[in-house]
């Protein structure tokens, strides 16, 4: 069994609006048992709610992170042509040039590119436009151009603050997974707790009791699921904002 049941991470704001329209209809149970269950609660229970609705359905910085990777690649590729007519000017300076072509940086440059390597790339971008710099005069003698030179470093700088980026919201990323996870075991404990309070309360009616069930739960969230990818097609006939709760009979296998 998973931490949160069977319910993936995107379920649980659902999980808990059901929860809250059950705990609404059994509220005077609920304050009749302990005082805790008051006014306050429900405030604080609808907060949480939202706020991991926003945490577990913002695809935002996947988002970002995808586009910059995706600039990063094609700014990566574009620079590929560049390199291989430097390559071939150098091809034809080789015996005038003050290195020879096959360790102008070039080679090793496409190299870094083809296997991703952008920190790796940039430092052999480096080299070739240091050997640029002291070879000049024999290369524009073969037609090379300070045109190329500068594509090149602007393209380099380029994917160099592309890299930057994607580090930076990588790890922005990583942070908000551990704060995500810290709020949702919080709600995942608020919602254990009106789940197991709920059936225990409600145990002398079984259909009742069985609602506050996860095993009933799952049922419900995922038919609600499946409306809302279809684009709700069929009009529902609850109240706006209202979730129907079905009455259903306690599974086997799951303590009521």
């Amino acid at each position: 069994m998973g931490l949160y049941y069977k319910f993936r991470q995107e379920e649980l704001p659902v999980v808990g609006e059901i929860l809250l329209q059950l705990f609404l209809r059994d509220r005077e149970k609920f304050s009749n048992f302990s005082p805790e269950f008051n006014d306050e609660f429900v405030t604080d229970f609808q907060n949480r709610i939202h706020r991991v609705a926003d945490l577990t359905q913002s695809k935002t910085q996947t988002a970002e992170i995808k586009k910059i990777t995706s600039d990063l690649y094609s700014g990566l590729d574009a620079i590929l042509h560049k390199l291989e007519l430097i390559a071939a000017y150098t091809q034809r300076a080789n015996k005038l040039m003050l290195v020879k072509a096959s360790d102008f940086g070039v080679k090793e440059a496409k190299k870094m590119i083809r296997i991703r390597n952008v920190e790796g790339y940039c430092a052999k971008a480096k080299i070739i436009q240091q050997n640029i710099a002291k070879n000049l005069e024999v290369l524009k003698e073969k037609g090379y151009k300070d045109s190329l030179g500068t594509e090149l470093e602007q393209m380099t700088q380029k994917v160099y603050d592309l890299n930057l980026l994607q580090e930076q919201k990588t790890s922005e990323r990583k942070q908000l997974v551990v704060d995500n996870n810290a709020e949702l075991n919080l709600f995942w404990k608020q919602l254990s707790d009106i789940s197991k309070t709920g059936k225990m309360l409600m145990k002398e009616d079984e259909s009742k009791a069985a609602d506050y069930m996860f095993s009933c739960l799952i049922h419900k969230v995922r038919k609600i699921n499946t409306k809302i990818e279809s684009k709700k097609k069929v009009t529902s006939t609850a109240p706006v904002g209202e979730i129907p709760v079905s009455k259903e009979t306690v599974p086997e296998g799951e303590e009521s």
